[in-house]
């Protein structure tokens, strides 16, 4: 809808068989023993659908303006780095922030007046290392949406999502169903069939790309030696040096040539 962009229907049944596992998994969760919120259950599709929508603008305008990953991911960050340092200092949060991080200890210790566990140095290099590494993968996933697509991004999003739905699901001790399971089976088919079809996809690419350096690349020196003449037929006869007039052209053959020279 936003790049008004077509795939072909082996695209369209990826995206249905991971949307089925999904919601075969939670579908699980709401009749188990698990703790089920509708309501995140609406901020998740609300966030895959912005992802979705965010990833396919991006593509849109770096492939549109020739714009590199990282300068539109910096540029992006900046605009929403500003719009949140004014919604932030216009609700207080930015004084409460700026003094937690200048004063030692965690949030509930400086509170308590506790003894500090945690330094000045510490929490701001926590910071600058949880922000470098955010902006490191956020470029990551500019550069797929460059070079693979919006489709490819959407679905490389996805994965990790359900990826830490799964690890959180395993390691709270939750209860495993058969359609936990059937879910879980289901997305991994998905993320399958589409690495399958992204490999067929570069083998073909890479095979019409070698038939056609075969069919371009004829050898240009023998081409050369095959079209260069030997001997050329015209020779200018005469003296010419006292007068231009004298000049004769005549077409001597090469054979009548070798003759006279013997």
């Amino acid at each position: 809808l936003v790049a008004k962009r077509r795939y072909k229907m082996g695209d369209y049944a990826v995206v249905m068989l991971m949307v089925a596992g999904l919601a075969i998994f939670m579908h699980a969760d709401a009749n188990s023993d698990a703790i089920f919120e509708p309501f995140g259950i609406m901020l998740l599709v609300l966030s895959l659908s912005c992802d979705g929508a965010i990833s396919n603008m991006s593509e849109s305008l770096m492939n549109q303006f020739g714009v590199g990953q990282d300068e539109f991911i910096f540029r992006l960050y900046s605009i929403a780095t500003m719009a949140i340092a004014m919604a932030a200092a216009a609700k207080g949060d930015l004084a409460e922030g700026a003094r937690f991080l200048l004063l030692p200890g965690t949030y509930d210790e400086i509170n308590k007046g506790e003894e500090p566990t945690w330094s000045v140095g510490g929490k701001v290099a926590v910071v600058v290392l949880f922000s470098t590494m955010g902006f490191f993968g956020s470029s990551c996933s500019a550069a797929i949406t460059k070079h693979f697509g919006a489709l490819t991004m959407s679905i490389t999003s996805t994965a990790r999502k359900a990826t830490t739905l799964f690890l959180s699901f395993a390691f709270f001790n939750n209860v495993c169903t058969v359609e936990h399971v059937g879910g879980i089976a289901l997305f991994i088919t998905a993320l399958v069939m589409k690495s399958l079809r992204a490999s067929r996809k570069g083998r073909g690419r890479s095979h019409g790309g070698r038939r056609k350096r075969i069919r371009r690349s004829p050898a240009p020196a023998l081409a050369a030696a095959e079209t260069k003449p030997l001997m050329s037929s015209n020779i200018e006869i005469g003296s010419g040096a006292a007068d231009p007039t004298l000049h004769q052209r005549k077409n001597i053959s090469p054979s009548h040539v070798c003759t006279n020279v013997v």
